[in-house]
């Protein structure tokens, strides 16, 4: 027995009573009869039907397309009109209320059951839709990480709370445009503007990874440095009808690796200089003059092997910060090789300072955990003095390096004289 119930909208009590009567042969429960739209909605609030059978001509100021619009506004009940007029101006005007069904009048009884059933079902799964969207908007809205979606020609059809934040661009103003207007994202280390997103997952049809490390530069012209996947959104016969861009702000993660990368260094920079403090000097002072020479050209010769490669992977990275016309500036070269023998002497507890005056330039030890050891580490200032010898040719300049002051001479300081060809023009 069905459990169905149904309210009966009809202002003719003859034929609404005949409606009723089917209905009830076909197994519906009539929860009541009204003759107009008024008491329809009255009706509505005061038995909740599972479907209003509606007709649309009515008496009174409130007709049936009115009654409908409100029913299915206040209390999404599924709407199945009654009507005697099939013409096209009358329809038209009930589409708009998106009914589930018609019945003209007359109908038989397999027709009432046909369109009763058939508009159950259709609510039924219109129901269940509502639910998946909402709950795949709620999922999408709730999820830390920034979420763009966008149809297959790249306009934005989505945004969540963290992309809005993100991009400063609100939903109202986002729906709609290009992505590319919304989403700006630039390679960081040389400005450059990334390939559209779009126009490669429809190209490659796969989850893709943009270029790392680009920065998003959101609508206040702030410059965020983001992690992004970008993949293709498909319909149940897997062709593509849109793309989704998942991305996340690494600012924060950014300033922890840094910490703790600083932190080992210093850690590291500590062990291995509390060991050569303590070592070097014992070691040092029982070696004879010309094995301290030996020792020493053999550590040139394992320096430039292991460190050589490394040392021009950091120039690259220093020339290519500077600019496209770095590499053919000997000046930018220069200082970037100051930068890195000050930073590696560091690495072995020994502070530097230089200083660059026309085409002389200058670096001094300003702290050294030998400074008391002097007369009996000269091993120390052998290896100092290959370091920063050895280094300068890498840097394939036009110039010599040459050791002004050192330990072994009975100074108090250890210096080092670049002078250097270049045209000041």
């Amino acid at each position: 027995m069905s459990e169905v119930k149904i309210l009966i909208v009809e202002d003719e009590s003859i034929v609404a009573m005949d409606i009723k009567h089917r209905a009830q042969g076909l197994g519906y429960i009539v929860t009541d009869i009204t003759p107009s739209g008024e008491e329809a909605l009255e009706s509505v609030a005061n038995n909740r039907p599972d479907l209003v059978l509606m007709d649309i001509v009515l008496k009174g100021e409130m007709d049936g397309i009115e009654a409908a619009q409100k029913i299915r506004d206040a209390y999404d009940i599924p709407i199945v009109y009654l009507t005697a007029y099939s013409d096209e101006r009358t329809l038209k005007r009930a589409k708009i209320t998106e009914p589930f069904g018609y019945i003209i009048k007359p109908f038989e009884d397999r027709e009432l059951h046909s369109a009763v059933e058939v508009a159950l079902y259709k609510h039924q799964m219109e129901s269940k839709l509502k639910e998946s969207e909402k709950w795949l908007s709620t999922t999408l809205e709730s999820i830390g990480d920034a979420v763009i979606a966008t149809d297959k020609v790249g306009k934005v059809k989505f945004m969540n709370p963290i992309a809005r934040d993100l991009t400063g661009w609100s939903s109202d103003e986002a729906i709609g445009q290009p992505l590319s207007e919304i989403y700006k994202i630039v390679h960081e280390e040389t400005g450059i503007p990334a390939d559209d997103p779009v126009e490669k997952v429809v190209a490659n049809d796969a989850i893709i990874d943009l270029p790392r490390p680009v920065l998003l530069i959101n609508k206040s012209g702030k410059e965020i440095p983001i992690d992004d996947s970008i993949a293709p959104i498909k319909d149940e016969n897997g062709g593509i009808i849109g793309v989704a861009i998942v991305f996340r702000d690494v600012t924060q993660r950014r300033k922890e690796a840094k910490e703790r990368e600083e932190l080992l260094k210093d850690k590291a920079r500590g062990e291995l200089s509390s060991f050569m403090v303590s070592a070097l000097p014992v070691f040092a002072s029982n070696i004879p003059p010309q094995v301290r020479n030996s020792i020493a050209s053999s550590f040139a010769d394992r320096f430039e092997k292991n460190m050589k490669p490394r040392f021009l992977e950091e120039m690259e990275k220093c020339l290519a910060k500077k600019g496209e016309d770095a590499k053919s500036d000997p000046k930018i070269l220069f200082q970037c090789y100051l930068s890195w023998i000050g930073e590696f002497l560091s690495n072995l507890g020994i502070g530097t300072d230089s200083d660059v005056d026309g085409k002389k330039a200058h670096l001094d030890f300003d702290s050294c955990p030998w400074d008391s050891e002097g007369a009996v580490s000269p091993i120390f200032c052998l290896i100092c003095r290959v370091i920063v010898i050895r280094s300068f040719t890498w840097t394939s300049l036009h110039g010599h390096a040459e050791q002004t002051h050192c330990l072994l001479d009975g100074n108090h300081k250890c210096s080092f004289e670049f002078t250097l060809s270049w045209d000041d023009s």
